[in-house]
């Protein structure tokens, strides 16, 4: 019998990316899985709404959506943008309490991916046998300030914090600042970390349903993983590289370059 895979993803006033999205979970299904989805919308002014609601159709899984009048935060790590985060977040894990799934792979809809990443990461968390947790490279269209090694660089610095608890560099190529780590990572081999997530992370559905999104205004995802850490270690795998798209034109791409200096002394 083949496994199943949860699909768990988050919308809101998704519509501009949104016929990409559900292309690459078609994408996923030609794999030789069983697929579930499991989908949490708030608020969408666009088409989001009936645009999933006739995707949804003929498919296994819940679709929640809601009218909450919610505030609509800009993409920054703000005490109370993290709650609400949490909140729905740990809504759309409910929609999965009684799915058999073996996995679950936890996405961020504005992620660009395709069926080789899941692929990848279900043969790495297969032999990381303490793994609990599987995150991406997740790429971003802003070159390395840092070190001027690539002309992208790693995106979820937020919730990216290595083993020793070591926070993350900006707009970097490699994120880790420990130097066994920095080697690992461009050995291409699997880089413990104490919270991850990148966009595109896997896990298992039996794990994911005895934890839950908590914060302490830091990013939603770091008492995610905190808790996760009971049951064994989360990991990004740098040969495993998903993309971001950012506008540019909403980037102060001045600011990176001095941050990223700043970020040398």
């Amino acid at each position: 019998m083949r496994d199943t895979i949860a699909v768990y993803s988050l919308f809101r006033d998704s519509e501009p990316h949104l016929a990409r999205t559900l292309a690459q979970f078609e994408d996923l299904e030609s794999l030789d899985y069983n697929f579930e989805y499991y989908f949490y919308e708030n608020d969408s002014k666009d088409n989001t709404v009936d645009l999933v609601k006739k995707w949804m159709e003929g498919r296994q899984g819940e679709f929640l959506h809601e009218t909450l009048n919610a505030v609509k935060f800009e993409s920054v790590e703000d005490v109370e943008r993290m709650q609400f985060l949490c909140e729905c977040r740990n809504k759309c894990k409910k929609l999965l309490e009684c799915s058999k799934s073996k996995y679950t792979i936890l996405i961020d809809s504005d992620v660009i991916f395709n069926r080789n990443n899941l692929e990848q990461h279900i043969q790495g968390i297969n032999k990381l046998k303490d793994c609990v947790l599987l995150t991406p490279n997740v790429r971003q269209n802003i070159p390395d300030y840092h070190s001027d090694r690539s002309q992208d660089s790693y995106y979820d610095v937020c919730p990216l914090f290595d083993a020793n608890r070591q926070d993350a560099l900006a707009v970097s190529d490699c994120p880790f600042k420990n130097g066994l780590d920095r080697m690992k990572w461009y050995l291409g081999e699997p880089v413990k970390c104490f919270s991850a997530f990148g966009g595109f992370a896997l896990t298992y559905t039996d794990i994911l349903k005895k934890v839950k999104w908590s914060t302490d205004g830091l990013c939603d995802h770091v008492n995610f993983c905190v808790e996760l850490g009971s049951h064994g270690l989360v990991y990004v795998d740098p040969k495993n590289v998903v993309r971001v798209e950012l506008d540019l034109k909403n980037v102060n791409l001045t600011h990176l370059k001095n941050y990223s200096k700043q970020q040398k002394k």
